[in-house]
């Protein structure tokens, strides 16, 4: 009698232990080691206002809750190609700036949107230009040649039949002074990263004529910003990959409802140039920042398209291969 007690204690005993073990590894997050302990991971940053989910997942535990240890790393376009090609950079928020470099084979592959918004094109408060299709024969200010708002300025031009390479003039200014380089008649409009085409508006002196957030022909409908990862460490480590994306999901949707804590948390820590929280703030509120990845791969390949017909991208370009090959779920 006493051994068969024994028995069915040591099986019941056995069978919680196996539960408890089965109910905390379900709990745990793929991308912890061996050893349970948190897995680094080097992500790059632009500062951007944009980049809210980032720094709240950093500030709020998110990534830690996902099983990371996040290092963030200050890059631009240039830095960034190095890092994913090196391994020194496993993820970022990726914009179509990138999107050549990807078509010419750079490993990043693609696993959801972001968010809306971010980019703005002004011109002078009394410009006779109205709107975009104004902006033929004129001379137009950017921060780079191939960067994010000659990208997509470029793609709302050609809604309206002109073709970003001969109808415009584009010049390379530091985005710290496209506004006086509007101000003294040098060029005829400007597209920038916010927040200096919301400065511009915001001082009086400029008119906005173009966003990724609020366009006419509906380019707000369109993701801007996507979540990238190395492409080798997707496909060797898949399930740190899924943690970056999962952990940045969660971020987008606090942000998403939260954004006056969103903006103050990135002035307040520094992650953003910007001293102005409410502005900083505004700015994020009129961004959508909703994951969503049946749409971002949608809005992936039809900013493809447009920038194949734009020139942008190689006319021997399959986009539909570049779309299966570049974003994974």
């Amino acid at each position: 009698m006493k051994k068969g007690i024994i028995r069915i204690i040591s099986v019941l005993s056995i069978t919680a232990v196996l539960a408890t073990g089965c109910s905390s590894k379900s709990k745990e997050t793929a991308s912890k080691d061996t050893k349970g302990e948190l897995t680094k991971v080097t992500l790059g940053t632009y500062n951007g206002t944009c980049e809210a989910p980032l720094y709240a997942a950093v500030e709020n535990g998110t990534f830690k809750k996902y099983g990371l240890d996040v290092e963030l790393v200050n890059i631009n376009s240039e830095t960034l190609k190095e890092g994913l090609a090196s391994g020194k950079i496993d993820g970022a928020q990726i914009s179509p700036g990138m999107f050549k470099a990807i078509e010419q084979g750079l490993n990043i592959k693609l696993t959801n949107g972001v968010h809306t918004g971010c980019i703005q094109g002004v011109v002078s408060k009394d410009s006779k230009i109205q709107s975009v299709k104004d902006l033929k024969g004129k001379k137009i200010g950017i921060d780079a040649i191939g960067g994010v708002p000659q990208v997509l300025l470029t793609l709302e031009l050609g809604k309206y039949n002109i073709d970003g390479k001969t109808d415009v003039e584009w010049r390379v200014y530091p985005q710290a002074n496209l506004q006086q380089a509007l101000d003294k008649g040098d060029i005829d409009a400007f597209a920038a990263w916010d927040p200096y085409g919301a400065m511009a508006v915001s001082s009086g002196k400029a008119r906005k004529i173009f966003g990724n957030n609020n366009s006419e022909s509906g380019a707000q409908d369109s993701y801007c910003c996507f979540l990238g990862v190395n492409g080798k460490l997707a496909q060797e480590k898949p399930e740190i990959a899924k943690a970056i994306d999962d952990a940045w999901k969660e971020a987008n949707e606090w942000v998403q409802h939260n954004h006056e804590d969103a903006g103050k948390m990135a002035v307040d820590k520094k992650y953003v140039s910007s001293g102005d929280e409410v502005a900083n703030s505004k700015l994020i509120g009129d961004y959508k920042f909703v994951s969503d990845k049946e749409k971002a791969k949608v809005d992936f390949k039809n900013t493809l398209d447009a920038m194949k017909k734009q020139g942008i991208l190689d006319q021997a370009t399959d986009v539909n291969q570049l779309v299966e090959d570049t974003f994974i779920k």
